[in-house]
């Protein structure tokens, strides 16, 4: 689809505007296309513009905006094009954008054709030599002439780098989070840098649309190098044997290109090791090393994150349904849900609640398994999912009767409830750490336990020596790191039983379980705090403690949510398009993890952040007296609050409500506040500052 054959009759080209913000921008695109009736309805069309900006901002930065959408409501697909004077648009390098390209497809185009037309135009718009020329055209056909000569001269590039000679000088992959505006951005500034400087190139983009000019074994293994420019982990097998390979960030591609293109011509790249054979797709032979495996751990992090979650959200929302529903039926069948007897089988009250319940717990307990099975696959591929999942189900409690010599010594202590400490295991912080030992663990029984085995041998090495053995001894060796983690968790539990005890050190406890449940995220120290708090619950009794556990445990999502509202430049554009919203339903569901991969990607700023509001809210809560009985749910369950510094119960449920929502917001606020501290004034540990969160 041509960029010029979508400013149709000229009439959605306006050269000399006076617009003084984004607002005043979607309002006149959707005044125009209404009474041009390239679109049915003005007041939805704005709608439209405005919900695609609330999702993230659709400034691409060097002065350029594309507010776009696609619905039914347009008659046809248009473009639109604005010269302004210098307006806000929160552009992601915060410069004021003075060009502005509005996209108006059709539901039919927008399934089919919008992506091809922003990644044409991302691959010109931001040229200075446009911008140059664009500064000066004084009519709609100085304008289209323009639009013509550089879609032109960007096909024949493109066209250059799709040759058929089957050889390049330098080969190329882009990728980014989102598969739209940096990806095509990244491939286009390689592709200018490398004719400038007179070498042939071809570009493999990875984005929405899928594989574009994917690259074959026998491109990769003639050129000079490779650079894979990506924001995200990819499949690199089919670069394993090419030695000079340079992979970067796309912001490094799309701002330095020169200097990376000159790494390959000076062979300053190198050999990567990946887990299968280059052009080898069938085979599982092992190509295993420890060579960059610092980097794929933090890559394999995020990949592993990325398949937990939807257990989290799903195993955490089920949960509550079930409350809801026992509370409900029990409402209805005349039952008091106020009584002992009910609350202390809060939950299995009813049959159908039972099964949502239990079907909730599946879901959350799969959760732990599944992140530690899928870093080790980042990391070493197939060889890792077995030990991955094995490790991930001792880190979340599931060899609990094996710790039967423990009960001793864990009665002893005096904890209440003895026997829920042997399912304590290491949670998600030993699920991590086990599933980096995995990788470890499957390179060295690959390389150099069985790595001389004969050839012939390589079926069974794979099938049957590395799952079989190398598996149970990995699974032995994180069993014994277990027990340790476990009497950590005890020690803990231990000092906050004896504030539990203290009533005038309430807000102390709020403060320690607060702080407990920020930092870690769902590992031994959050697990701790939360058995605790669901143990101070189980004779059916509301506790201020499982209150200050459940409302701290909310806050790390929901203050990074806030934080990306209240102070969008400390965040990228696809951090915000990623979490702003999807934070804020983690947060009410009690879904802490949903923190996990920002915390991860810049720990110096939000693990103190998530401190604070953690602390901060399990403070205010326990000096309010918020109390609760149920151990899950969130928001789905914030009704079942009460204060215990009122005596009527009608109050003191209203009151606990009210108490609840105020401690949550003021720990959000405390935690996004801290966030814009942190970036503002940096804590000075010797390495480059950071400039987004």
């Amino acid at each position: 689809m041509k960029i010029k054959s979508l400013f149709k009759n000229k009439d959605t080209i306006f050269l000399n505007t006076n617009l003084e913000s984004k607002d005043d921008v979607l309002k006149f695109f959707a005044k125009e296309l209404f009474l041009k009736k390239y679109g049915a309805d003005e007041e939805k069309i704005y709608k439209l513009f405005k919900e695609r900006e609330n999702q993230s901002s659709t400034g691409f930065g060097n002065n350029i905006a594309m507010p776009h959408f696609g619905d039914e409501t347009m008659n046809e697909s248009t473009l639109l094009f604005a010269r302004v004077n210098d307006i806000d648009w929160n552009s992601i390098d915060n410069q004021p954008v003075k060009y502005i390209f509005g996209i108006a497809f059709s539901k039919n185009d927008r399934e089919n054709s919008h992506i091809e037309v922003i990644s044409k135009l991302a691959k010109f718009i931001d040229k200075e030599e446009f911008k140059k020329e664009l500064s000066t055209v004084n009519s709609s056909e100085e304008f289209l002439s323009l639009i013509q000569k550089f879609e032109e001269e960007t096909q024949e590039q493109i066209s250059v780098s799709s040759n058929n000679n089957k050889e390049y000088d330098i080969v190329a992959v882009t990728a980014c989070p989102t598969g739209i505006a940096h990806t095509y951005l990244a491939e286009q500034k390689l592709i200018e840098q490398a004719k400038a400087m007179n070498l042939t190139i071809k570009v493999e983009t990875q984005g929405a649309e899928g594989i574009k000019n994917s690259l074959s074994i026998e491109e990769i293994k003639n050129a000079k190098g490779v650079i894979i420019a990506i924001d995200r982990e990819i499949e690199k097998g089919k670069f394993a044997h090419n030695d000079n390979i340079v992979e970067i960030s796309t912001q490094k591609a799309i701002h330095k290109p020169e200097e990376q293109i000159k790494k390959i011509l000076e062979n300053k790249g190198q050999k990567i090791k990946v887990a299968k054979k280059l052009g080898d797709q069938n085979s599982d032979q092992d190509e295993l090393s420890f060579a960059g495996f610092g980097k794929k751990m933090h890559r394999s992090l995020l990949n592993g994150i990325s398949y937990m979650l939807p257990f989290i959200v799903f195993g955490g929302i089920i949960l509550a349904l079930g409350f809801i529903i026992d509370l409900i039926t029990g409402s209805l069948s005349g039952k008091d849900i106020n009584s002992a007897e009910f609350l202390s089988n809060f939950g299995f009250n009813n049959s159908i609640a039972k099964l949502f319940f239990e079907i909730g717990k599946i879901g959350l307990g799969l959760a732990v398994p599944v992140l530690a099975a899928y870093i080790s696959f980042a990391i070493v591929g197939r060889q890792g999912l077995l030990p991955g999942f094995v490790v991930g189900s001792i880190a979340s409690g599931g060899v609990k009767g094996t710790y039967g010599f423990l009960l001793d010594s864990i009665t002893n202590s005096g904890v209440q409830k003895p026997g829920d400490f042997l399912g304590t295991g290491s949670g998600f912080v030993g699920a991590i750490l086990g599933a980096f030992y995995v990788g470890a663990m499957v390179i060295v029984f690959s390389k150099y336990v069985f790595g001389n085995l004969p050839k012939t041998f390589n079926g069974i090495k794979n099938i049957l020596f590395i799952p079989l053995l190398g598996t149970i001894a990995i699974a032995l060796s994180f069993w014994l790191v277990n027990i340790v983690l476990i009497y950590i968790n005890l020690g803990l539990v231990l000092l906050l039983q004896l504030m539990q005890n203290k009533p005038y050190l309430a807000w102390l406890l709020g403060v320690v379980l607060g702080s407990m449940m920020a930092v870690d995220l769902g590992g031994p120290i959050n697990k701790a705090a939360y058995i605790f708090g669901t143990l101070t619950i189980v004779n059916g009794n509301s506790s201020v403690s499982m209150a200050a556990v459940m409302i701290a445990g909310m806050v790390p999502p929901l203050g990074i949510s806030l934080s990306m509202i209240m102070h969008k430049k400390l965040w990228t554009k696809e951090e915000i398009e990623a979490g702003k919203i999807s934070n804020i339903i983690f947060g009410l569901s009690f879904i802490s993890e949903g923190a996990i991969p920002y915390t991860s990607k810049n720990p110096k700023v939000l693990i103190p952040s998530n401190i604070v509001g953690g602390a901060v809210a399990g403070m205010i809560s326990a000096l309010l007296g918020v109390n609760i009985v149920a151990p899950h749910g969130g928001i789905f369950v914030v009704f079942l609050a009460k204060s215990n510094l009122f005596v009527n119960n009608a109050v003191s449920i209203g009151m606990g409500i009210l108490f609840w929502f105020i401690a949550l917001f003021i720990g959000a606020l405390a935690s996004a506040l801290m966030i814009w501290i942190l970036n503002k004034y940096p804590i000075n540990f010797k390495t480059k500052k950071r400039k987004n969160v």
